[in-house]
């Protein structure tokens, strides 16, 4: 928690009430706690946005319009602004049903900062006045010129994101990846249910039956005669089927899949691997066999004795005198060499010195081993990836869901093949495109049932947009009992 000075706003921007208070950002709701007076508790639900504003400012405004001045945070400004957005762009993505684990990225969008996080199925935009989703199913193309990525996305205008800075083409790079591996779980999954399809018919069908996209019976039919009607044979639960007989009566089908659980693995480790480094063991390649001891002491002695000869005192050891053991002796005893024997360049002894300084000494007894090289040791890796064999609309976890859609004059009908609980649900229908406008709303919205008619304050707190399109548009929900067939025929 930060202390803050708060002040609470109307709609109508009238201040009702202010003072110091403590503020925090948790997992489940903002709190604002005053000094004096009752704590406010706001789910992230009821945040329609939250920014900055003038004079180092942050203002919360709540889904009914009420708006949360927050100031004199001083350094805890930024890291309370941080956290915010953390939690709504959780919210947001727990909303929008989105699958998978997310790569983040900051960018610029429309002018206003945002935070963009690209999931298996969806791009989620985050900014200060809420949260977009864009399907990978609708989307056509991406495109990078002048660090500015373009995103062509069907039925709507194409979304255009700049400042991404060195992280451009990071972004698009993983933004088509996922794009390719979600048109890839389509044709496999479609694969693995009809195996003796056509490979060219296969293609053209997942081509269709993108993530969430509902195609007409007739349209799949083109494809192969049997192929509408063994699509759905092959994913409807058995409690089912009559449901969708009656549904074939009354109306036309679309049939559609939506992947509704990852499949993606992490990299495992499986069998060790090391790296046989030989231990270091300076001084020890020596035999104790000639007229010299072993080690650096036997070493010294040697090149002393190579050096005899005219020039030094006592016989010439060097030009040091008697100082001795080099051209310039310990002690500089020569104007030929300075200290410790070097001559300019560090010739003659300085590499003694050196293996000095890693350990190895004159006497022999003295000398401590030397740190051994660390021992290498790490697990081999299996990449991370996808387990395509986990995409099923069969069992009583499926990964995928499978679902039609109904069209009649002036209803959308939406009914779940593959699981037993959800309700059938009856749209309103508008217009010629009425089936791809609900399609639409219940892919973006992630196939999250809307509230029904009349649910009032039960109903959960959620944003205004395709979920909205879609408790608009939403007739009523009927259960799968006795009294499914006469509440059908009578909505």
């Amino acid at each position: 928690m930060t202390s803050a000075y708060y002040r609470l706003l109307s709609p109508a921007g009238e201040a009702s009430e202010e003072g110091t208070a403590e503020v925090s950002a948790g997992s489940g709701a903002f709190v604002l706690t005053p000094q004096a007076g009752d704590v406010l508790r706001v789910p992230y639900g009821q945040i329609s946005s939250a920014g900055l504003a003038e004079q180092y400012t942050i203002r919360v405004t709540l889904a009914q319009g009420t708006v949360i001045e927050l100031s004199r945070l001083g350094t805890m400004r930024t890291q309370l602004m941080a956290e915010l957005r953390d939690h709504l762009g959780d919210t947001a993505a727990k909303n929008a049903a989105v699958v998978g684990e997310a790569d983040k990225f900051s960018a610029l969008a429309d002018g206003a900062e945002v935070e963009l996080r690209v999931y298996d199925d969806a791009l989620l935009i985050v900014g200060s006045a809420g949260a977009e989703r864009v399907t990978f199913a609708f989307v056509r193309d991406v495109s990078v010129a002048n660090y500015v990525v373009t995103i062509e996305v069907s039925g709507r205008a194409p979304v255009v994101l700049a400042r991404l800075g060195n992280r451009t083409g990071e972004f698009a790079d993983a933004l088509r990846k996922r794009l390719s591996q979600a048109r890839g779980r389509t044709s496999a999954f479609l694969g693995a249910l009809l195996p003796g399809l056509d490979p060219m018919a296969l293609r053209q069908a997942a081509g269709l039956l993108r993530d969430g996209v509902a195609v007409p019976a007739a349209t799949l039919n083109g494809i192969h005669p049997e192929l509408a009607d063994t699509l759905i044979r092959l994913s409807v639960l058995p409690a089912r089927r009559a449901s969708v007989a009656e549904l074939a009566k009354r109306a036309d089908l679309a049939i559609g899949f939506r992947q509704i659980s990852s499949v993606a693995t992490a990299a495992k480790g499986v069998t060790p691997w090391q790296d046989h480094a030989v231990t270091p063991h300076i001084g020890q390649h020596e035999s104790r066999g000639g007229s010299f001891q072993a080690g650096f002491g036997g070493m010294l002695a040697a090149g002393l004795m190579s050096g005899l000869g005219p020039g030094g005192g006592y016989g010439g050891f060097g030009g040091g005198g008697f100082g001795g053991f080099g051209p310039g002796g310990f002690a500089a005893g020569g104007p030929a060499g300075g200290q410790f024997g070097y001559r300019e360049g560090f010739g003659d002894y300085g590499a003694y010195w050196a293996y000095r300084a890693l350990g190895a000494g004159m006497n022999p007894a003295q000398q401590h081993q030397m740190t051994q090289r660390p021992d290498v040791t790490r697990g081999r890796l299996t990449p991370a990836g996808e387990d395509l064999s986990a995409l099923t609309a069969s069992g009583d976890h499926p990964t995928v869901l499978a679902f039609v859609l109904a069209r009649t004059a002036n209803r959308v009908v939406f009914e779940i093949l593959n699981l037993p609980d959800p309700a059938t649900l009856v749209f309103a229908a508008t217009g010629e495109d009425a089936l791809a406008v609900v399609n639409r709303a219940l892919v973006d919205s992630g196939f999250t049932e809307p509230p029904a008619p009349g649910a009032g304050l039960a109903a959960p707190a959620r944003p205004v947009g395709r979920a909205g399109t879609l408790a608009s548009l939403l007739v009523g929900a009927v259960d799968h009992d006795a009294r499914w067939s006469s509440q059908i025929a009578l909505l």
